[in-house]
């Protein structure tokens, strides 16, 4: 798995509907996109506009004083990148399709094993499942962080929520391994494709599985607006279905 897999984090997509709030370019960094709260980002409204430096970065990390190892624990988390934003204690259901049992048409059913939204998927979920407000950073590390922030903020709009209340029933499975379902449904490609679109970064679908195998949050999104090419933090756009297409062959 490529190093930029490990920098994944938290994502916050506020789509905002316009013209002049839709952010930066894809692929042209953070700066500017929904996942930015400053006053030059789509996400601005979500921050905290007390902010004196007026940060990008400070909402999921900070240089000092982030999330312990015991911290992380008692959140579930493995993976905290100099974390500084609130985790999320909600307990997720996970995807259904409904199937009745007794079918076993495998294009029909996810043939793996779910676990539930891995860590990098848990650090997503810690804003947009609308429990944690947006700003709730600083909070960490012991409570030694001066820079503390998580008192009358906003929570993301119910828009924008993913797994709200706890429901991740009817969203797209998350935590279960890429490989045990390619085993099984001749319609999921190889891991080893190559990503629809432009794709000028030569990415494999292998690049974006978390742990090597792992279907997660970050597995679609490139939260920081690097070398996706989706307006929408995709790493493909899905111009003519091309994101769901890059696994989906049908």
């Amino acid at each position: 798995m490529k190093k930029y897999i490990i920098g994944f984090t938290i994502g916050l997509l506020l789509a905002i509907g316009t013209t002049a709030m839709a952010g930066a370019n894809a692929g042209t960094g953070i700066q500017g996109t929904a996942h930015d709260m400053s006053s030059g980002g789509a996400g601005y409204g979500y921050g905290n506009n007390s902010d004196t430096l007026d940060r990008v970065c400070i909402y999921c990390h900070t240089p000092h004083h982030s999330m312990l190892t015991s911290e992380a624990t008692a959140s579930g988390v493995a993976y905290y990148p100099l974390w500084n934003h609130d985790v999320t204690v909600v307990t997720f259901g996970i995807y259904t399709n409904g199937l009745a049992s007794g079918i076993t048409n495998t294009q029909h059913a996810l043939n793996a094993v779910q676990t539930g939204p891995g860590t990098v998927s848990i650090l997503c979920l810690s804003c947009h499942d609308g429990s944690v407000a947006v700003a709730a950073y600083g909070n960490l590390g012991a409570g030694l962080n001066p820079t503390r922030n998580s008192a009358g903020l906003n929570v993301a709009g119910t828009q924008y929520a993913i797994g709200a209340g706890g429901n991740l029933s009817n969203h797209h499975p998350i935590g279960f391994d890429y490989n045990d379902v390619v085993l099984l449904d001749d319609e999921i490609n190889d891991p080893s494709t190559d990503l629809r679109g432009a794709n000028p970064w030569g990415l494999k679908i292998s690049d974006l599985l978390w742990a090597g195998s792992r279907m997660e949050c970050s597995s679609c999104h490139d939260v920081h607006n690097t070398k996706n090419e989706g307006q929408k933090f995709t790493w493909v756009e899905d111009t003519q279905s091309d994101l769901c297409l890059t696994c989906h062959y049908k």
